[in-house]
């Protein structure tokens, strides 16, 4: 498990620009790869590819010979993930992509992979156009950096193009950033995903080495996955622009965020993907929103950071996810600690509290008994840990996070739906079915 914040593609809070307008922003079927190989069958699932980079940079790219280079070093790193695969296995891939009872041949599968993770119009180690300022990121994690997209055939005057770059921090790392490409690429894949999957956009992945990112080692080239360029987080919106807001713009982006986040979970649960990890820093927001009410259909949230995301053909070797936001089987003995539909959606179910309370899950209750014999400053990690935990295993979420008493009247219908998301624990199915009929 982890506490540290993830690696989320978000700018700063004036400089994003994601790149369609938010409200006619959809997924297409994924485009034919332009190649005589023998595999020329085969899709790509980078949404409108050719044309939108095309629009971004001006310029017109050949797709076989661009990726040449890339293509070499994902070969050799796709062979290293299936001899220890942590999520995804040859016959893992295969069951997910629905092929023959027979596992296809290495050829065939790298072929395959390739032509839906690699982003030909952004192939960094062909083409020196492409950049990564050497400013601070705008995101980073355990695994990886986050940083924007510069080029020198944008047609923008400052250079920047709205998009990001979500890199390994090293070649040890690779993996992690190859696993979630291939969640993310299976998901755009599988079926003609709309604008209200809600989950991030996939525009490809391409290689980087020490001439683009100088803490890289000489010899050392790592992937990383072009992601839209958004303004902010959930956790951000929380800290930081809620406060500004009347309760009634509040309640109008909650439904917002509500619904958005169901209809992200429908996706994944029909696709067999449980996220595992799922946080206010996970949750995007296009745009700033309008801080006047009745007008919040200036922006849309989306789930990212699939970092810690599997299929449920194969369960992970280790739980990697945020503690504050698990559901205590998670952390229970009695159980087997991998996360499930019902987990993803209990933490949609606190990420949807922390935005009423304005506050992260517990941290407020903790820094309230800190000033008695809890732990607090100076306390040991450990000591933090099991109080943490102790909190979750009591499970009543809603009374040990709301700690003003007015916010019981404010959001009475709200509480009441999120009782039955975090005490009750119905599906996502009943769920969904309480948002068509209304029921809020």
């Amino acid at each position: 498990m982890n506490r540290t914040p993830p690696t989320s593609p978000l700018t700063g809070l004036s400089d994003g620009v994601f790149p369609s307008t938010s409200k006619n922003f959809a997924y297409h079927q994924p485009q034919k790869r332009n190649t005589t190989s023998a595999y020329s069958h085969l899709v790509s699932p980078v949404e409108e590819s050719t044309a939108k980079f095309n629009e971004a940079f001006q310029i017109s790219y050949s797709d076989k010979d661009s990726v040449a280079v890339s293509e070499a070093y994902l070969k050799s790193d796709l062979n290293m993930l299936f001899a220890t695969p942590r999520f995804y296995s040859t016959e893992n891939l295969a069951k997910m992509f629905h092929f023959s009872k027979t596992i296809p041949s290495p050829e065939f599968l790298n072929e395959f992979l390739m032509s839906m993770l690699l982003a030909p119009q952004m192939d960094f180690l062909s083409n020196p156009d492409y950049t990564l300022p050497s400013n601070k990121p705008v995101g980073q994690g355990s695994y990886s950096y986050v940083y924007t997209i510069s080029s020198t055939i944008s047609s923008t005057s400052n250079k920047d193009v709205p998009f990001v770059l979500k890199f390994a921090k090293s070649q040890h790392k690779s993996k992690v950033i190859l696993q979630e490409a291939l969640t993310l690429a299976y998901l755009q894949y599988v079926s003609p995903l709309t604008s209200d999957s809600h989950i991030i956009p996939f525009y490809g992945l391409t290689y980087i080495n020490k001439s683009h990112f100088r803490r890289l080692r000489s010899n050392e080239r790592v992937p990383g996955i072009i992601l839209p360029k958004c303004e902010m987080n959930l956790y951000n919106f929380n800290s930081t622009v809620s406060s500004k807001l009347s309760l009634i713009g509040k309640k109008e982006i909650w439904r917002k965020l509500l619904t958005q986040m169901a209809n992200a979970l429908k996706t994944l649960k029909s696709n067999g993907i449980i996220h595992g990890d799922i946080k206010t820093a996970n949750i995007l927001i296009t745009t700033t929103p309008t801080l006047n009410e009745g007008h919040s259909n200036n922006f849309d949230f989306y789930l990212a950071d699939f970092t810690s995301a599997f299929h449920i053909n194969q369960l992970p070797t280790d739980l990697n996810t945020t503690v504050e936001y698990c559901a205590p089987e998670l952390i229970d003995n009695s159980s087997d600690h991998v996360p499930t539909f019902e987990t993803d959606l209990y933490a949609m179910g606190l990420c949807l509290l922390s935005f009423i309370s304005q506050h992260e899950p517990y941290s407020e209750l903790q820094s309230l008994v800190s000033h008695g014999s809890s732990p607090g400053v100076g306390s040991s990690s450990i000591q933090q840990s099991q109080w943490l935990m102790n909190a979750l295993l009591k499970r009543d979420p809603i009374n040990l996070n709301m700690l003003r008493s007015d916010l019981f009247q404010d959001w009475k219908s709200e509480l009441a739906l999120l009782s039955k998301i975090l005490v009750e624990r119905i599906s996502l199915e009943n769920l969904v079915t309480i948002l068509e009929n209304d029921c809020i």
